[in-house]
């Protein structure tokens, strides 16, 4: 196990509780019921987190030590509690959970604002126990929706730079760090909500919910392991995007995009769709759209194409947009069908369509049907996070295929000719 990775898998782990059966030197067996443990949300593997280690062997020390009823005060730390499981090895059940409570009794961090957690995670959870200011590291669990008031505020930024972790800023400065579980729950750590204004601490409050005791993730990955995050698929999208207009400006000498500051305000606008509305789908979908196609430089591209293929004068004249980018790449790269491959480009126009209810009830069903079918999905699919994530996947491979089908040693031979 590394962190939070099951080592057989490689899912991630989350605090659970179990039976955990040890034996004594004297081949006596003892049991330890509502044992803390780390479990694979993947094969279910389980692992024995540090603390409960170190409590189990000190709780057998005393055991062993524990030979005559003069002794017998060392063991009062223990509760016996019948257990439902009936195993006639275990000799003995012990309940972990009054037991814990005798070794991790420190007071945590004062609080302003009552916040719901749950004191185990600090505890188990690997890496996060401090020797100063108790609690500091323990996470606080909150519906989705609280991302909300940051992404739609004036006043806030919010950029989600992996799929799993984001910042929060309050104008340009940094205001706090969370991170995203598999549940789709977003984490905050204890001390860092402390350190917010009170009035913020009370929002944060109202979408306060119960631990989940899952925190595997790259927040987790970048704040306790310092193990730097991925960049997430939207950032990967945009730069490979980047990566495309900036091989056809060096090579061919062309602006693809038109690039000017309200391209850079879009830009921002465009990141990881959290929630399962249409609303957020469209405030995906409609900057993500102005950045990739309304952008297309039509008057660049058809100047070029006039000066290099005259005889398609005519042909250029009506096209616009998608289809004259794709009319251009068709010329000018190799060992691709680019007809199939910029597909995702004329879903993305569809779906912002579909997105802004542009259409009548029935016939935004049938182009969200179509558009579901060209994405590879089954046409019933109406999880807008499902369809988002793989319309994503698709542009991101779509300029992947273009970077590597340019044209470009011919170019390069041209203006060495021209040298």
């Amino acid at each position: 196990m590394s962190g939070l990775n099951c080592d057989k898998c490689g899912r991630k782990l989350h605090l659970d509780y179990g039976d955990k059966k040890i034996k004594l030197k004297d081949d006596k067996k003892i049991g330890f019921a509502k044992t803390p443990l780390l479990v694979c949300s993947g094969c279910n593997s389980r692992y024995i987190p540090y603390g409960t280690k170190e409590i189990i062997d000190q709780i057998c020390t005393i055991i062993q030590e524990d030979t005559s009823k003069e002794k017998s005060g060392n063991i009062e730390v223990i509760v016996k509690e019948n257990c439902e499981i009936e195993n006639l090895e275990v000799s003995e059940w012990y309940d972990f959970d009054k037991i814990k409570a005798r070794f991790f009794n420190e007071k945590f961090m004062a609080e302003k604002v009552k916040f719901l957690y749950d004191k185990d995670d600090y505890y188990f959870i690997p890496g996060l126990i401090r020797p100063w200011r108790t609690g500091f590291l323990t996470p606080v669990f909150f519906n989705i929706e609280v991302l909300l008031k940051y992404i739609h505020h004036p006043d806030y930024g919010l950029d989600i730079g992996a799929d799993t972790f984001g910042y929060i800023y309050k104008g340009d400065e940094h205001f706090i760090t969370f991170g995203i579980n598999e549940n789709n729950r977003v984490i905050m750590w204890l001390g860092d909500i402390s350190n917010l204004a009170v009035e913020e601490q009370f929002y944060l409050r109202s979408e306060n919910i119960s631990s989940d005791h899952s925190i595997g993730s790259e927040f987790y990955e970048a704040e306790i392991e310092v193990t730097w995050a991925n960049a997430s698929a939207e950032k990967t999208l945009l730069k490979k995007r980047l990566e495309f207009n900036e091989k056809v400006r060096s090579h061919f000498a062309l602006s693809i995009a038109q690039l000017d500051t309200e391209t850079l305000r879009v830009t921002k606008n465009i990141h990881k769709i959290l929630i399962n509305t249409n609303s957020a789908f469209k405030d995906l979908m409609i900057p993500l759209n102005e950045l990739l196609v309304e952008s297309i430089n039509n008057k660049d591209i058809r100047k070029k194409i006039k000066e290099k293929y005259p005889d398609l004068k005519e042909e250029i004249k009506d096209k616009k947009g998608i289809k004259l980018l794709q009319l251009w790449l068709e010329k000018n790269t190799d060992n691709i069908d680019i007809s199939m491959e910029i597909a995702p480009l004329f879903v993305l126009y569809d779906l912002r369509l579909v997105s802004a209810h542009l259409y009548s009830d029935e016939s935004r069903e049938d182009l969200l049907n179509s558009c579901c079918l060209r994405l590879g999905l089954q046409k019933e699919e109406r999880n807008y996070i499902i369809i988002a994530n793989t319309l994503i996947e698709k542009l991101t491979t779509m300029y992947i295929k273009f970077n590597q089908s340019l044209r470009l040693k011919e170019m390069e031979d041209i203006k060495e000719n021209e040298r």
